[in-house]
This record gives structure tokens, C-alpha cells and sequence, in this order.
């Protein structure tokens, strides 16, 4: 009988701090990392940033952020709108139409001269969820990649739109002001840093990020031979303990 204890012991030991570990998991929470809507949520329904691509001067638009932890994205919220809705321009049947309301967001490195890196770190394709100046619904877009975020390191997030469309990123109503946006040639430029940003919330969880190693946590010498006998000692006991416990 003791054995057998001793075996469900063994046992369930290890899936007890599975269940603990999986249980701590979802109850995990994201933290807001930046976030320039109001307190209640709202927005600009009727102020925003004229969207369009790359190819057009003053198309692309991007909010900079500088996360005060180490955090791992998990989503982004944000409020985008037709200006122009598709069909007035093209037949809803085409082909063209069906793609005209496609909106790229990315979550982008700084290059080292304070704008976007040419290359996001992830991206996401989203659609309107109406037209310019109504009260629309805020968008979330989940990571799948879920990058990390290093503390005190500026990024950034970038709308652009297809070619040919026009969409409006709806404006905060919390002052918060500055945005990059393209040249025309895919090329980051500063605007002006007083114009209001897009509405935008940037979520995240606290990564656990160990120290770098340094010479104080390195050790500097091997066990002195005491040690060794202790930890042969151990050993020995332990395949005694085990033979014992496995003897009929």
C-alpha cells in the first residue's frame, strides 16, 4: 500500500503543476500599452486622416508608441472609415470592388532616424465597418505572431490603404498629436507633430525576459572535491531509495 501511494504521488504531482500552470495561463491578462481614446472609449466620428497607399504623397500614416515594459503584442484597436463608398466608383460585381475596401495595418520597428522600419514586424488586413461619420464600431485585430516589445523602444503602427481607395482613420478626442506619414515613394516622413493622431490602442502581456548574464551570476570555480563526495553521496542514496521501493 505505501508503494502505491508513493506511485499516485509520483503521478499526480507533476500534472497537479500542469493544471496550475494552464490555469495561470488563461487567466493572464493584457495590459494597455498606449492608448489615446477617451476614457469611455470615444472617438472623432467626424475628424480623421485621409488614408489612400504608397504610391500617393501623404498616403500612409503612422502613430509611434514607446512601450514603458517588456510586453508581447496581443491586439490593436482602432477606428477606420469609407470615405467614398466603393460602389460609387466601380460596379459592386467586379472583381476591383470586392478588394477596394482592404486596409493593411502593421506594427513597425524604428529604422534608427525616428520613422517606421520598411518591413512590419506583423500585419493585418482589415475592412471598414462603415461610412465617414457615423458612430462605428471599434476594430480589433488579435496577434498571431505576438512580437516583443522591448521597454523604452519606440514603435510604430501603420495604415495604408489600396490603390485607389480612400479611407479616413478616425482622429482621437484626447489631444494626442503626431503621426509620420509617405512621401509617395514608400519613403517615411515626418508630418507635423501637432497634427491629432489616429485612434489607436495598443494591448500586450509583460514578458518575462531573464537578465543578459554577467561575470557576478557566472560561476568561477569548479566544486571542490567535498562537494563531489556529497553529491556521489546523494546519488548512491537515491538508486538505494529506488531499488528499495521497487523490491517486491
Amino acid at each position: 500500500m505505501p508503494l502505491i501511494r508513493l506511485q499516485l504521488r509520483t503521478i499526480c504531482l507533476p500534472l497537479v503543476i500542469l493544471l496550475a500552470l494552464a490555469a495561470a495561463q488563461s487567466t493572464l491578462r493584457a495590459d494597455t500599452i498606449y492608448t489615446n481614446f477617451d476614457a469611455d472609449g470615444s472617438y472623432a466620428a467626424t475628424a480623421g486622416l485621409i488614408v489612400t497607399n504608397d504610391a500617393i504623397s501623404g498616403a500612409s500614416i503612422a502613430i509611434p508608441f514607446t512601450p514603458s515594459d517588456n510586453y508581447n503584442l496581443t491586439s490593436i484597436e482602432f477606428v477606420v472609415s469609407d470615405l467614398i463608398p466603393p460602389d460609387s466608383v466601380q460596379s459592386p460585381d467586379s472583381v476591383d470592388a470586392k478588394h477596394s475596401k482592404d486596409v493593411t495595418l502593421g506594427i513597425f520597428a524604428d529604422n534608427g532616424d525616428g520613422q517606421p522600419d520598411a518591413i512590419p514586424l506583423e500585419s493585418f488586413s482589415v475592412r471598414p465597418t462603415g461610412m465617414f461619420g457615423d458612430s462605428l464600431l471599434v476594430t480589433t485585430v488579435s496577434s498571431i505572431l505576438q512580437p516583443l516589445l522591448f521597454a523604452d523602444t519606440q514603435y510604430w503602427i501603420g495604415m495604408n490603404a489600396a490603390p485607389g481607395d480612400l479611407v479616413i482613420w478616425n482622429q482621437n478626442v484626447t489631444s494626442a498629436n503626431g503621426f509620420s506619414e509617405t512621401d509617395g515613394s514608400g519613403n517615411w516622413s515626418a508630418a507635423d507633430a501637432l497634427q491629432p493622431q489616429g485612434v489607436l490602442e495598443v494591448d500586450g502581456t509583460v514578458a518575462d525576459i531573464p537578465p543578459p548574464a554577467t561575470d557576478d551570476t557566472l560561476p568561477t570555480s569548479l566544486p571542490e572535491p567535498a562537494a563531489w563526495l556529497l553529491m556521489a553521496g546523494g546519488v548512491v542514496a537515491l538508486a538505494f531509495l529506488h531499488r528499495r521501493f521497487r523490491t517486491p
